[in-house]
């Protein structure tokens, strides 16, 4: 993004703090990318003269005041030249990458972390009963707003994405604990945010978003929200946080994700793995489970695209799945590719984010929030699937449209 001005220079010894000061340029967001300045000169000419003239001033006896001109005044017939001159000055402005702000934020917010306990030790006997977990709160979108009598259903904020993620990811949590997972598989990125800059737009900056508060502000929340979760998930077996963008905050979960690498560094039990490959798939026995966000085309080029891209774990297999989002419903596609390769999962996760404006205009409406959870057997592939639903309107709903 830029912007250019254009000034006359008139006795200025600095031309670009001068512009800077009077158009309040704000040198945090922009810097200067290039200046030009411009010589112009022009004459003028007219005939010469010598004269002496000076007014003076007389009162009538009404109260009137007249002027009058008095002394003299000879023209010549030649003419007379004068050169004239003025300069100007061109300033383009560029705005400083949105990435150097949202890292910048990280490196304040990780800079001022406390000190927390390391947890050492889990009051807990571990079962070696072949038994993970997955944790799949897909489409939170942190920072959306929506109205109920804009939209029909939910109101939705910053706010209430914070307690429908804390929810969903309690309850699911309670179920999955009495089975004694081995390890937890914790799922972060998936349009985890509704912005991905300070503008209020996606990564790639297609659509203008109905948002609440600034990103910094969704940062802190998202922070603080995730470590939580994963500090609760820790007292019943080991995490490993794996982030997988989405097309809204392909940016901002990476920098969410590298907080939370940086702060469980110490912690025994707690990994993060920010690859920079969007897509990423974890072998369990014999069960493969890929993630990504978007699944577009035909769904068995999907099912081949899992044994190229993770063909080592392809070949251990015997279950193969993969868990995506972005659709915001709920769409379980069983895959059957003509090759021989075997049979694919492809499972489509439900979102946490209620119906907005946008959805509410494309009639994108048969969205019903909450977030899931998965119960995986090295011998029997996925064998649990727990989803615990927000719910789609108002308790007074009915009030509402009477």
């Amino acid at each position: 993004m830029t912007k250019t001005i254009k000034e006359t220079i008139k006795g200025s010894k600095n031309p670009i703090q001068d512009i800077i000061t009077k158009y309040s340029i704000d040198t945090n967001l922009w810097y200067v990318d290039s200046f030009k300045i411009k010589d112009g000169k022009w004459n003028t000419a007219g005939l010469k003269r010598k004269q002496d003239l000076k007014w003076t001033k007389e009162t009538s006896k009404k109260g009137i005041t007249t002027q009058i001109m008095e002394g003299s005044s000879k023209r010549y017939p030649e003419f007379i030249l004068a050169e004239n001159k003025t300069y100007s000055i061109e300033i383009t402005f560029k705005r400083i990458p949105i990435e150097e702000d949202i890292l910048d934020s990280f490196k304040s917010l990780i800079k001022g972390m406390p000190k927390f306990e390391i947890v050492s030790k889990i009051n807990r006997k571990t079962t070696h009963n072949g038994i993970a977990a997955e944790m799949s709160t897909f489409d939170a979108h942190l920072g959306k707003l929506a109205w109920e009598k804009e939209t029909g259903y939910r109101n939705f904020d910053l706010d209430i994405a914070v307690k429908d993620y804390i929810y969903t990811n309690d309850k699911n949590l309670d179920l999955i604990a009495p089975n004694k997972p081995e390890i937890i598989y914790y799922i972060i990125g998936q349009d985890m945010y509704h912005m991905d800059n300070m503008e209020g737009k996606t990564t790639r900056g297609e659509h203008t978003l109905d948002v609440d508060g600034r990103i910094t502000k969704v940062h802190e929340k998202a922070f603080v929200i995730t470590r939580d979760n994963i500090y609760k998930c820790r007292k019943i077996a080991p995490v490993e946080v794996i982030w997988i963008p989405g097309n809204h905050d392909y940016l901002a979960s990476y920098m969410l994700c590298f907080a939370l690498k940086e702060h469980f560094k110490d912690v025994k039990g707690i990994t993060v793995d920010i690859g920079h490959n969007p897509s990423k798939a974890r072998l369990w026995g014999t069960l493969l489970v890929g993630w990504t966000h978007r699944i577009v085309g035909k769904p068995t080029v999907w099912g081949n695209e899992l044994a190229q891209q993770f063909p080592e774990l392809w070949g251990k297999s015997k279950f193969r799945e993969w868990h995506c989002g972005d659709q915001h419903k709920k769409l379980d596609t069983k895959i059957n590719p003509v090759s021989t390769m075997g049979g694919v999962n492809i499972r489509q996760l439900t979102a946490l984010s209620p119906v907005d404006r946008w959805h509410t205009d494309n009639v994108f409406t048969d969205a019903v929030p909450g977030g899931e959870a998965f119960l995986w057997s090295k011998e029997e592939g996925i064998f649990a699937n727990f989803i615990t639903w927000t719910g789609q309107y108002e308790d007074h709903r009915n009030n509402l449209i009477k």
